[in-house]
């Protein structure tokens, strides 16, 4: 894999993220994944891979009785579930 199609992998990791998780602050830097939630103080996620921090989210999500958005892209609503 070139550094070209890694960063495209990160970014379309953090565009699926972002939608599934829209509470939460979520950064990738300096090789480690990131997410914060709202508060004072706000809650943080660190991970080594974007799958360990949609998991540590998911199971935040689980605990606090939230949901979790799709992650489909809009384009797919015509999609019979």
């Amino acid at each position: 894999m070139t550094p070209d199609d890694e960063a495209q992998e990160r970014g379309r990791a953090l565009d699926l993220l972002r939608k599934a998780f829209p509470d939460y602050r979520i950064v990738y830097g300096g090789g480690r994944w990131a997410a914060a939630a709202a508060g004072n103080p706000p809650t943080v996620w660190f991970a080594q891979t974007a799958a360990s921090l949609c998991g540590q989210l998911f199971l935040a999500q689980l605990r606090n009785g939230g949901t979790v958005g799709p992650f489909r892209a809009e384009s797919d609503s015509h999609i019979t579930r």
